[in-house]
């Protein structure tokens, strides 16, 4: 265990993404802060971070000009910039969303017509 701040200005628990990525962005934003980061695990994202299947969602599914499809759709954006930049590999192989029975369309043509609003790049209605 690393010492911790006796007297720290800001203190996070848990190390898995979403303290990591808070951490990371108080260190940019404001560098002149101390903080401590408290992990109870011997490692970082030990628990659902580090199980999770590295699919970045493009938000197709959230109800449009919701709060979560907005932040979806730049959070993807800005994921795909961050690997960019730091020259991290991934693979943009999309996903096939497919109506295996007729009455399937309808619902299909509503999830892309939802992806569209959401501004989802990329989308495309394809028929068999």
């Amino acid at each position: 265990a690393l010492p911790i701040c006796s007297s720290c200005d800001v203190v996070i628990v848990g190390g898995g993404i979403v303290g990591l990525a808070t951490a990371r962005e108080l260190i940019l934003r404001h560098p002149s802060l101390s903080f401590s980061l408290l992990e109870k695990e011997k490692e970082l994202a030990s628990h659902q971070s580090g199980h999770n299947s590295g699919v970045i969602h493009s938000g197709i599914y959230y109800t449009p000009g919701s709060l979560k499809a907005k932040l979806c759709v730049k959070g993807a954006s800005l994921c795909y910039e961050y690997c960019d930049r730091k020259g991290i590999p991934y693979k943009k192989c999309g996903k096939l969303i497919v109506a295996v029975e007729q009455e399937e369309i309808p619902r299909l043509k509503a999830l892309y017509e939802r992806g569209l609003q959401n501004n989802v790049p990329g989308l495309k209605l394809i028929s068999a």
